[in-house]
């Protein structure tokens, strides 16, 4: 299936966000620019540009309704954009003391950031204030997710630890073992069951849910560091790593499934994202540009899936209907009924299976892995790693 061509920057793209309802896109660059485009397959339109901050954009995420666009930047500044128009309409300066890395919208009401320091912030955008800090991580955060059922944020960092926190109270609600390896990237799949964790190592574990003091299992595969995770649906990921390509992952059974796209070894992802209409994965690299990627035959399939499984189920409603109405109208005809099964009917008992006989695995490090990793240290990230941009 044809994609958008890639939309080309002047300089090196740090994130970008698609917007919740319209096949509009908005990259935030190294040079502190950030810029919207319109984008579909007769071509992309720039619908605005702007320059927000001399420093690095370094995250963007639009609101619930995609009415505002929220970014933050290397000069600790979070600000709030008009996403129609690219008007600022707040910017609030020095929001953190250390320049800030991730941000995560988590209602309509309430964003999250992390500094380079290890320091997180919830805000409320009705009073424009902070409402909770939280100090537990030494090292970057490199990203968040959120369990809204739970209202729990869940936060990895380049300490090695994956924290979780109840955005309602002051403490954390729960740290894990250090991993001994930078946790770069998380997200929640199986309903919020599980969250899969990449690392710098290139090694995808996966942590039940309230269980946080170590992973329950984990995915080798990956020959660099899984840098961004992107989820397609609750049993399958994309992951974006420093080799330059995109893999596709499924999750329980773990398995490699394929590779959609490819940046080149040169190029680091620095982030991947699905479109809201389902048929492309975006894509920014350091090569300047926003690539998509066509996903829509996976959510095409599953389509199909899901209306063979309601044509089977009304048939059986129909078959059910059918045998009623006999049964029903043999009542009629007789005085005293007795309902018996015909064993030439024809019928037969279902008997369906479940297909869910997966068990836990024994929290265990793999230990080929340990040893090579003895043999060869592992690089090291810095603290602040964006230093030098």
């Amino acid at each position: 299936m044809p994609v958008p061509e890639v939309i080309k920057f002047d300089n090196q793209v740090f994130d970008f966000a698609f917007h919740p309802t319209e096949d509009i896109v908005t990259a935030g660059l190294i040079t502190g620019h950030i810029e919207s485009y319109r984008y579909g397959l007769e071509g992309n339109e720039n619908l605005w540009k702007q320059r927000l901050s001399k420093k690095s954009i370094r995250g963007l995420e639009y609101n619930i309704d995609g009415s505002m666009l929220y970014s933050i930047s290397k000069d600790k500044s979070i600000s709030a954009i008009d996403s129609i128009t690219g008007a600022t309409k707040l910017k609030l300066a020095d929001a953190h003391e250390e320049p800030l890395n991730t941000l995560l919208v988590l209602n309509e009401n309430m964003l999250a950031t992390g500094d380079d320091a290890g320091v997180i912030k919830l805000w409320d955008n009705r009073s424009q204030k902070c409402t909770m800090t939280y100090t537990e991580h030494d090292d970057f955060i490199a990203d968040m997710t959120y369990q809204k059922d739970k209202k729990t944020l869940i936060a990895v960092g380049g300490d090695g630890f994956l924290s979780t926190w109840d955005i309602r109270k002051p403490n954390v609600a729960a740290m894990s073992d250090c991993m001994d390896d930078e946790l770069l990237s998380v997200e929640l799949v199986k309903n919020g069951k599980k969250a899969v964790v990449g690392s710098q190592d290139g090694v995808l574990s996966l942590w039940t849910y309230g269980d946080w003091g170590d992973y329950s299992d984990r995915y080798l595969g990956h020959p660099s560091s899984i840098d961004t995770i992107c989820k397609l649906d609750e049993d399958t990921i994309c992951t974006g790593s420093s080799d330059g390509i995109i893999r596709i992952i499924s999750i329980l059974p773990n398995k490699f499934e394929g590779v959609i796209g490819d940046h080149g070894e040169e190029f680091p992802i620095e982030r991947i994202r699905l479109a809201d209409n389902k048929k492309y994965v975006g894509s920014c690299a350091q090569d300047n540009g926003i690539h998509f990627w066509d996903v829509a035959h996976l959510f095409e399939e599953d389509d199909e899936e899901d209306e063979d499984s309601e044509e089977e189920v009304s048939a059986d409603r129909d078959v059910a209907d059918e045998e009623e109405e006999v049964v029903k109208a043999d009542d009629e005809d007789d005085e005293q009924p007795v309902i018996k099964k015909d064993e030439n009917d024809g019928s037969e008992d279902s008997d369906d299976s479940d297909d869910e006989d997966t068990k836990k695995q024994k929290r265990k490090r793999n230990k080929k892995a340990e040893e090579r990793a003895a043999k060869q240290p592992r690089k090291q990230v810095p603290s602040g790693f964006f230093d030098d941009l």
